[in-house]
This record gives structure tokens, C-alpha cells and sequence, in this order.
């Protein structure tokens, strides 16, 4: 085998940094994109956790309000069965014969016609352009 001559060492050493500056090159393109998936999926994990943090804020939320609603609603019941109870034991048995409770409890408003109702324009001119 022949000796290496200095014009072999010379290109071995240039293919060698050509090398290294292109697998420096590549490694930190790549790093970058690791990085930024990593980061996006930071990102991502954080997202799904509020949302899932939300959906649970907003589950307790409906949960209480129908609990609410539904004391509410029992309440409510109570509060009539009371009220019938003692309008039964407070009134006499002959309160149909009061005047007062024979009358309507609400006046009644005559309907409105067609020809009540209001007009877009006012009747004759405004006087904006007499001469």
C-alpha cells in the first residue's frame, strides 16, 4: 500500500470538519424542533388541564343549582300547603257571601282595536316646508 500523501491527509481532514460543521448543523435544527414540541406539548398538557378543571367547575356548578332549584321548588310547596291550610282555618266557612271576596281582584282592560294602533306618521303636515 502506498503512503498517504499530504494531498490525502489535507482531504480527510477537510471531509472530517465539513462533517462536523454539518452534524453541528443538524443536531441544533433538531434540538430547535425538540424544543418547540416540547414546548407545545407543555402547552398542550396545560390546555387539557384547564379545560378539564373547567368542565368540573361547570359540573359542580349545574349539580348545585339544580339542588338549589329543587329546595326551592320543595319550599314552594310548603309555602302553599301553609297558606291553604290557614286560609281554610282563618276564613270563615261563609266567606263566599263577603262582598269584598265577591268582586274581581282585577280590573279588566278593553282590547286594543286595530284602530288603536299607533301610526308612523303624524296626521296632516309638520309644518317644516309650508311656504
Amino acid at each position: 500500500m502506498e503512503q498517504w500523501t499530504s494531498d490525502i491527509w489535507t482531504a480527510i481532514a477537510a471531509a472530517f470538519i465539513v462533517g462536523a460543521v454539518l452534524g453541528a448543523i443538524l443536531v441544533l435544527a433538531f434540538n430547535s424542533n425538540v424544543k418547540k414540541q416540547h414546548e407545545l406539548e407543555q402547552t398542550l398538557k396545560l390546555a387539557k388541564a384547564d379545560i378539564n378543571e373547567k368542565n368540573q367547575q361547570l359540573e359542580k356548578h349545574f349539580e348545585q343549582s339544580a339542588q338549589l332549584l329543587s329546595t326551592l321548588a320543595t319550599d314552594y310547596k310548603k309555602l302553599y300547603a301553609h297558606l291553604a291550610q290557614s286560609s281554610e282555618k282563618l276564613l270563615p266557612e261563609n266567606a263566599k257571601n263577603i262582598p269584598f271576596f265577591q268582586q274581581a281582584q282585577l280590573p279588566t282592560q278593553p282590547k286594543k282595536t286595530d284602530e288603536d294602533q299607533p301610526r308612523d306618521y303624524s296626521e296632516g303636515s309638520s309644518g317644516l316646508l309650508k311656504s
